[in-house]
């Protein structure tokens, strides 16, 4: 099936590759965890396709011939832009701010050899940085389908690959832990220039956001969003089967097991008609109408007299110790009277099936192995336990989740110091695709990046006024 899906690369030839209802306030002490329950109706229009499972490769997407227009080699640039628009293009795949590298050098003692890591950047290019650590399938281009919402949030959103998915390199799975993969999260940072991040995190990507939590907590800015979170199967006492096997037959048997959820989900939830629904309606979708791209000289700001950027890290950090950390709401975009639709609106399905079918041209087979592995601590532990995380934690899971079970969520939200849940009735694994849920992460990054540095100008402005 996968040779038949690839036939007639729409891209024609390898990319160039260049170097309604409201929350609870987070908690603020550990305390017993706030959950929020969002009922959905009936599941007629229910989507539970995943486009990042291998199943999304349909026989009929190979007939699929796009004729783009070849864009001109561009020269490395750290921030690389593209011109604003309304309607996605299917030609921004060839953006080469979607297809950049860095070379990661290692870390003294580190298992994790030096290797090419690919990335991509999407969003405002001068708005709060974010990393978006995506789950088991997912790699730098499944970006493209959130950069309108990252637009509209002034974010910059920046998408690593792990090892063995697109551009970055392979390595064995005895090399790769969640805590050495860390170390490529925070020299990538220091590559683009970029002191502290937010973190989105989606399934098996979770362990690697906590395990950079766990190690850089003072270069992380909470709260920490992760949508159907992965949990440890020692602590939650899962996936028991998984420790009897060698690595190669879990890793066949998991990866099947998957293909067989999401084809199971497939079939039971009309994708198609989905889409289709939405037709008749007015396309009110958390991919529609962006706002322009501009650059942060250009958009108003509350305070103009102090710049931050010249602010150490321990002068932040003695700043927003004086400070309190006030409360604040996060209200959603999840439909509490149906069930959430796909996220991806009928005006969207060119970018949809054209970036797919580059995904799955580029490696990433083993990048799924090596995620299945660190998943169920085959190799290696995780190194830490989630309860070291200070960071505070906002999630999102559905109960009808085929692979993270209600136990396993009890043990995490039981186990984190600071952590606010969100539970979705009918919902499965395959939530990032889901309408709202990515738009309700980025608008959390967002609210947090605007009240965090607005704290921070007034008490410096207020030391200023003080000392003059």
């Amino acid at each position: 099936m996968a040779a038949h899906f690839l036939e007639n690369d729409p891209l024609q030839g390898p990319a160039p590759i260049v170097s309604s209802s409201q929350s609870t306030p987070l908690p603020r002490s550990k305390r017993k965890p706030t959950t929020t329950r969002i009922k959905q109706g009936p599941s007629d229009n229910c989507s539970s396709s995943n486009p990042s499972s291998p199943s999304m490769a349909q026989p009929g997407f190979s007939s699929l011939a796009l004729n783009l227009p070849k864009s001109p080699e561009s020269p490395l640039k750290e921030h690389v832009t593209s011109p604003t628009y309304r309607v996605p293009r299917v030609d921004i795949l060839r953006e080469p701010r979607l297809h950049q590298t860095f070379q990661y050098s290692g870390t003294p003692g580190g298992r994790l050899k030096p290797h090419r890591v690919g990335f991509a950047e999407y969003g405002a290019v001068e708005g709060h940085p974010a990393f978006v650590i995506g789950g088991h399938g997912c790699s730098r281009l499944v970006g493209v389908m959130f950069e309108e919402i990252a637009l509209r949030q002034s974010i910059r959103m920046i998408w690593p690959e792990r090892p063995g998915y697109g551009l970055s390199e392979e390595c064995s799975a005895q090399e790769m832990s969640a805590l050495d993969w860390a170390e490529v999260v925070i020299q990538l940072a220091d590559y683009l220039g970029i002191r502290r991040f937010s973190i989105i995190a989606q399934s098996v990507g979770t362990v690697f956001a906590m395990a950079i939590c766990h190690k850089y907590p003072g270069r992380v800015v909470g709260p920490l969003f992760l949508i159907s979170p992965w949990v440890s199967t020692q602590a939650a006492n899962t996936f028991k089967w998984s420790r009897r096997l060698p690595a190669p037959l879990v890793t066949r048997t998991v990866s099947l097991a998957m293909d067989v959820m999401w084809m199971l989900n497939k079939g039971t939830n009309n994708y198609g008609s989905t889409i289709g629904a939405a037709g008749g309606e007015e396309d009110n979708s958390v991919l529609s109408d962006p706002s322009p791209r501009t650059s942060e000289a250009s958009q108003p700001r509350t305070f103009t007299n102090v710049d931050l950027a010249t602010m150490t890290l321990q002068e932040e950090d003695e700043l927003l110790a004086e400070l309190d950390e006030d409360d604040f709401d996060l209200p959603t975009d999840f439909p509490p009277h149906r069930p959430l639709r796909h996220a991806v609106r009928p005006r969207h399905m060119s970018l949809y099936f054209a970036m797919n079918k580059l995904r799955m041209s580029e490696p990433h087979t083993q990048g799924q192995v090596l995620d299945v592995l660190v998943a169920l601590e085959k190799y290696h532990n995780f190194g830490f336990s989630y309860s070291e995380i200070k960071t505070a934690v906002t999630a999102v899971w559905g109960d009808k989740d085929g692979l993270i079970p209600q136990k396993a969520i009890d043990v995490l939200a039981s186990g984190l110091r600071d952590v606010r849940f969100k539970i979705l009735d009918g919902e499965g694994h395959d939530l990032v695709w889901k309408e709202g849920v990515v738009a309700w992460a980025l608008e959390g990054v967002s609210k947090r990046w605007r009240a965090r540095t607005q704290r921070l100008t007034l008490t410096l402005m207020n030391r200023l006024q003080s000392n003059s």
